[in-house]
Formats: C-alpha cells, structure tokens, sequence
C-alpha cells in the first residue's frame, strides 16, 4: 500500500470524522451503570457524595437514620442466596417484633459475633443456659423467647440443609428461584403479609422452626430480596431487577446494547477502508 495514494488522505478524513461522530452518540447517551463504594454486607452499591439526588422509597425520608439509608441502598431487596446471609436476615427480621431496623443495624456486628456469623452448625451447638443469662451479651440484644427461637432455628436450617443440599434452594423453590415484583407505586401498597408468607411460615412451622410468624417471613422475603418492594419509582427497582436477572456482577453491567452496535459499525467500516487502499 502506498502512503502517497490520493485516495488514502480523503478516505482516512472521512473513517476518523464518522468515528468520532459515533463517540460523541454513545457519549450523550450514556447507560446507567451501578457506581461503585465499599459495603462490607455485599449487595449493590450507591455511590458517595450522590445520594441526595436520588428517588428512594418514599418511606426513606430526610430524617431516616443514615445506616437504614444505607441499608436501603445496598441490601433491602436484593436477592440473596448464601445460607449463613439468609439465616441473618432472618434472624434480623425475627427481631423486628422487639426492635427497629436502626436499631438492629447498630447491633448488628454484636449479633455476628454473638451468634457466630450466623453459621448455622455453629450457632446449634450454643450453650442456651450460658446465652440466656442475666448479664449475657446476647441478652441486651433480644428477649430469651428470640434468644432459643435463634438457637432452634440454627438446628433446623441444618436439617434443611441436609435434604435440600442448601437452605438456599428451600426459601428461593417457594417463589420457583425467581424473587416476585411487587411493582408497588405507593407506601399503602405494600403489605405486612402476603398468602405466599404464610405458606412459607406454615412449613417452617411444621419443620420445627419458632418465631416465623407470617409478618416475619414477610419482613425477610423482602430483605432477601424473594420479594422486590421498592416502589417503582425508587432508583433500587430496577437495581434490584437487575442483580435478579443476573446481569451485573461487582456492579459492573453489561455494555449497552447500542455502544456494541457503533463498535461494530466502526470495526466494519474501517476493515472496509483498510481493504480498498490495498487493492488500489
């Protein structure tokens, strides 16, 4: 190929002009994408020094607590599939009935370490005299009717465990491994108990398990993501839809479907450039 070709200027101007003008489209309509911080609990992340600008639950307000925010924005709703992060958030979810989210959220690294990062095997081997006593860490953090429901719980999931291979594929085959979209627009929507919880409590129930009342098992299904809550209108909506699906991993998602599309046109169109100089 000759560098001094006359049609090798003109052909190159044009390749560069329409490679330029199919940056600047991609750049102007840039694809949402999840920003990336640090959340020690995993779940999706939101990003510093943003999240004043966004559309959340209309019941996470101004005065919300800052770590239920948080707590909103990385964990409510999405799904979860590891047994011993289940068992916690069932846990947390059973304790709702004495305590307030924020005030779980404060406690929560004390009920890691009280109940052993919620391994399951772990906690059913807790001595009950020595968790229930007067004085006891575990007892500033629940009555002792939780405290034992904790411990027969820990027993049960192990038996789960066992028969299903994960306590993970039990609660997820309840809604066929798929979380429901509740696709709710207002806070009055969103109910305390649904019919699916209580065929969910009523097994568990007739596993052996205390304390999973329906309202409970309500509570952790949206915690765990079995169920999506967030009001349509909340930028975790669709977030959560999204880690569903599969879609995103680390909080990076897949390259729209349109900046593929100018990748390939730009690929094609210089390949087609490239091969008429050489056989000028």
């Amino acid at each position: 190929m000759a560098f001094h070709h006359p049609k090798l200027i003109p052909i190159l101007l044009a390749l560069f002009l329409r490679c330029y003008a199919a940056m600047n489209r991609t750049r102007r309509k840039p694809f949402p994408s999840t920003p990336r911080s640090v959340v020690s609990d995993g779940g999706l992340d939101s990003p510093p020094g943003d999240s004043h600008r966004r559309k959340r639950c209309a019941w996470v307000t101004l005065n919300t607590d800052p770590s239920y925010v948080a707590f909103h924005d990385e964990e409510w709703g999405v799904p979860v599939h590891d047994d011993k992060k289940l068992f916690e958030l069932l846990v947390l979810a059973g304790a709702l009935s004495e305590l307030t989210w924020p005030a779980i959220l404060s406690k929560r690294h004390i009920f890691r370490e009280v109940f052993a990062d919620f391994d399951p095997l772990a906690v059913s081997k807790l001595n009950e005299k020595k968790l229930i006593a007067p004085g006891s860490t575990a007892s500033s953090l629940l009555s002792e009717l939780k405290l034992r429901a904790i411990v027969e719980n820990a027993h049960q999931i192990s038996k789960v465990i066992n028969e299903f291979g994960s306590f993970d594929k039990y609660i997820w085959g309840f809604v066929n491994h798929k979380p429901i979209v509740s696709r709710f627009r207002y806070p009055r929507q969103v109910p305390v108990k649904t019919p699916k919880a209580d065929v969910i409590s009523k097994d568990l129930v007739r596993r052996g398990f205390r304390s999973v009342g329906p309202t409970v098992i309500y509570s952790f299904m949206q915690v765990a993501g079995i169920t999506n809550d967030h009001l349509t209108s909340c930028f975790r909506f669709q977030d959560c839809i999204t880690a569903a699906e599969g879609k995103e991993e680390n909080g990076i998602k897949d390259m729209p479907e349109e900046k593929k599309n100018n990748d390939n046109m730009i690929e094609s169109e210089l390949s087609i450039s490239i091969d008429e100089l050489s056989f000028s």
